[in-house]
């Protein structure tokens, strides 16, 4: 009982952090919600207006790419600066001393910046099944919230949101410098994730089939360019979490082993 209310404390220490002032909710929220909203009406003006070939136009399960590719990315972010500004403010010191359970920090970090993420993602998903398809009815009339593909996009990315974050600040926790980071994530997500295309078509198709990001990215709705091999898109995000969980473990417990050691 007393780690659950010490947890709630930290949880309530990481929200005072975020003051109207804090760049996550001028700069990093609204990027995330409004670059596939701009992207995607970028993209549906100049097919109307025949600039791009629209190709039939937009289908549900490929509604949230734009947000998969980089919302998500710019949404963990902040939980990544989050914690590697702790060890470049020197402030860690001072929570591990108030707080003698090391693995709250990273938790509460989770708990509030994953939950950012999650609502960021769900409210960008719904403005773009609900009000797309009236707004641009020629390229996106297709596109329906309540089917099946739009439900799953609307809890599917969130939780592919969440788990990024995860992964992020698992990471951090490993390599506290949010640079580093973000580079590694994206040099796996779009070095050697895209680069698995490239090989041989027999060796790409088994290679792809267990990249966490593709998995990730077909267990939150969108259109899938493999076969999967962990029982449907259930299985494949659930692939994709456990991989940033391990990911958050490894990271909670370096930091609790350097501490540890530097006491």
């Amino acid at each position: 009982m007393s780690a659950t209310v010490d947890l709630a404390r930290a949880v309530r220490s990481e929200l005072a952090k975020l003051s109207w002032r804090s760049p996550v909710w001028f700069a990093i929220v609204p990027i995330a919600v409004l670059l596939p909203i701009v992207l995607n009406a970028s993209l549906a003006i100049a097919t109307r207006m025949n600039k791009v070939n629209g190709a039939g136009g937009m289908d549900t399960n490929n509604a949230g790419y734009w947000v998969m590719i980089f919302s998500t990315i710019v949404l963990m972010s902040a939980g990544v600066a989050s914690l590697s500004n702790e060890f470049k403010y020197a402030t860690v010191e001072l929570v591990y001393c108030a707080q003698t359970r090391r693995w709250l920090l990273p938790t509460a970090k989770l708990i509030v910046f994953g939950l950012i993420a999650a609502a960021a993602t769900l409210a960008t998903v719904i403005i773009l099944l609900a009000a797309f398809p009236a707004v641009f009815p020629e390229v996106w009339g297709r596109v329906e919230l309540t089917s099946s593909a739009g439900l799953r996009l609307l809890w599917g990315l969130p939780v592919f949101a969440f788990f990024v974050s995860a992964l992020g600040i698992g990471i951090a926790g490993l390599i506290p410098r949010p640079g580093v980071v973000v580079g590694v994530v994206l040099l796996w997500k779009f070095g050697i994730e895209t680069f698995s295309a490239m090989l041989p078509v027999k060796i790409g198709n088994v290679v792809a089939q267990w990249m966490p990001f593709k998995n990730g990215e077909l267990g939150a709705g969108q259109y899938p360019t493999m076969r999967p091999i962990f029982g449907g898109a259930d299985g494949s995000l659930a692939y994709f979490a456990l991989i940033a969980t391990v990911f958050f473990v490894l990271g909670t417990m370096r930091l609790s082993r350097r501490d540890f050691t530097t006491d």
